[in-house]
């Protein structure tokens, strides 16, 4: 029977599609029809642009793997970003999100990490993922995160006017390059396998057969796979090049289709190649001369949700080490005491350890004087010899709130840091200095008391100057009272290397006697 007397429901049943009610194909229904928004056809792509291609072949290996392998297509879901690929997202029956432009990669990690039983899918463009999001590709390719990017690549930002993209060959012409481009492009499948991914292929929107078998692997790959794409551009990167002007400029389907058989005549399928040799040859006037298409790297390997597995496990098994360490430690016969609300502010520069300090107060606190401690860090330009402060709070209450509301002491190592924190401190309250490092100014405030010691003076006469933090937590501690000295000293210990314990014990009793000393007049 000649084909076009042949029925369509079973020229259809020859294809391989089944066609239970043959009604279908009189009121028009397609294969396809399921996972595509009917009521937002047709779409908006131009003629003789790849797009169509790209979308059937993924909806077609989605529909494979339902049938064959059981899949679940409601834990599928579909990010894009802004482009014209980014439409495909909007066009498809899934979840879908079109997120900002260049951000598909951070929103799929997120939705990812969110739900690790979704099945996610990028779907943009090459401006999109390699352009404005190219930061996020590589990281998302260097986590090897199970998510599968398909990039369709037209060589150009075909939907803002044709300008060149990271992709764009050299020497050849766009709207912004007339001359031709002076840039070298991306490699993608190489970007994509040196920046972690574990599957990685490329084909033109001519192998579609090819194009939708290797979006079957893809999609099911345990890890991190990527997909080119390479699309016809026949709007933009067509018109000027001499690949895709045809016989007929101005018409956008002859353009799109002799680009399509310019790809056809110079592709190579090379399956296996490594991704450093997958180029786009181009000469000298930018006509592509060579495509290298095919499968270049499969080779599992654990992915992110395996790593985080195994160091959670890995951390498990310390943090019951410790614990166990802990436990067989003698305790302080320590009860808990009601203290009053203690707000404390250390601050100097970085290498004195004033963050250490804070985090000693607190873990003495919370550990062993039985109270409710927090501890925060400023995250400023900590580096040595850069302003660096933390904050403790110490209170028999529950701590509702991290930051420090009105200071009631503080211990300031710095002329900075004088300057920065005092303003602050609660009419009243105690302030603490290195007294060779602070000096008082005339206006110093009569509304608080001040206390001074050489901290790191005493600290250096021991044999170490950068243990004048822990004479100052010795005076803080006689002074304040807030902490108990034995609570002070076993945080102390646990705090330091093992071969420093001795030293910075014993100035710590330093700063505590001086303390008493003044305290009592």
């Amino acid at each position: 029977m000649p084909e076009e007397e042949m029925h369509r429901s079973e020229r259809m049943r020859l294809l391989g599609y089944e066609c239970p009610d043959e009604s279908d194909w009189v009121t028009g229904l397609h294969p396809m029809d399921e996972l595509l928004r009917s009521e937002r056809l047709p779409h908006i792509w131009c003629q003789g642009c790849g797009l169509g291609t790209a979308l059937t072949t993924f909806i077609g290996a989605l529909q494979w793997l339902e049938k064959n392998r059981g899949w679940d297509l409601d834990n599928v879901a579909v990010v894009s970003g802004i482009g014209c690929t980014g439409r495909i997202a909007g066009y498809v029956r899934l979840d879908s999100f079109h997120t900002t432009h260049g951000r598909a990669l951070p929103f799929a990690t997120g939705l990812k990490l969110a739900n690790p039983n979704l099945k996610v899918v990028v779907l943009s463009g090459d401006g999109d993922i390699a352009g404005i999001g190219g930061n996020h590709f590589i990281h998302a390719a260097r986590r090897n995160l199970e998510i599968t990017v398909v990039c369709v690549n037209n060589f150009n930002y075909g939907m803002t006017g044709g300008q060149v993209g990271p992709t764009t060959p050299h020497d050849a012409r766009a709207v912004t390059s007339q001359y031709g481009n002076f840039e070298y492009p991306f490699n993608l499948p190489y970007l994509a396998a040196a920046s972690g991914a574990s599957f990685v292929a490329r084909w033109t929107v001519l192998h579609a057969r090819q194009l939708e078998w290797t979006l079957r692997e893809a999609l099911t790959h345990p890890g991190f796979s990527f997909v080119e794409v390479i699309a016809p551009c026949s709007t933009a990167y067509a018109r000027w090049n001499p690949e895709g002007r045809g016989l007929d400029p101005e018409k956008l389907s002859r353009r799109g289709l002799e680009l399509m058989k310019h790809y056809q005549k110079v592709g190579k399928t090379a399956n296996g190649t490594h991704p450093k040799d997958a180029h786009v040859q181009v000469n000298e006037r930018g006509e592509i001369t060579e495509i290298i298409e095919g499968k270049f790297l499969d080779d599992p390997k654990p992915d992110l949700k395996a790593a985080i597995n195994h160091l959670s496990a890995q951390a498990e098994k310390m943090w019951l080490e410790d614990k166990k360490s802990l436990e067989n430690r003698p305790q302080l016969p320590v009860e808990k005491k009601s203290v009053p609300r203690t707000e404390v502010q250390l601050g100097g520069f970085g290498g004195q350890g004033v963050i250490s300090a804070g985090r000693i107060i607190g873990q003495a606190a919370a550990l062993y004087d039985k109270l409710e401690a927090c501890f925060t860090q400023s995250y400023g330009p900590e580096a040595r010899g850069g302003a660096a402060g933390s904050q403790v709070i110490v209170a028999t209450d529950p701590i509702h709130h991290p930051h420090l509301i009105e200071p009631t002491s503080m211990i300031i190592m710095s002329q900075g840091a004088y300057t920065k924190y005092v303003p602050a401190l609660a009419p009243g309250g105690i302030l603490l200095i290195d007294d060779q490092l602070v000096d008082l100014p005339e206006n110093h405030r009569a509304d608080i008391t001040t206390y001074g010691i050489p901290a790191t003076q005493v600290a250096e006469q021991a044999g170490s100057s950068r243990a004048g933090n822990t004479v100052m937590l010795g005076f803080w501690s006689a002074i304040v009272g807030a902490v108990s000295r034995d609570a002070m000293r076993q945080s102390v210990a646990e705090s330091v290397p093992t071969k420093m314990v001795e030293m910075n014990l014993k100035v710590f009793d330093i700063g505590y006697e001086k303390g008493l000393e003044m305290i009592r007049g």
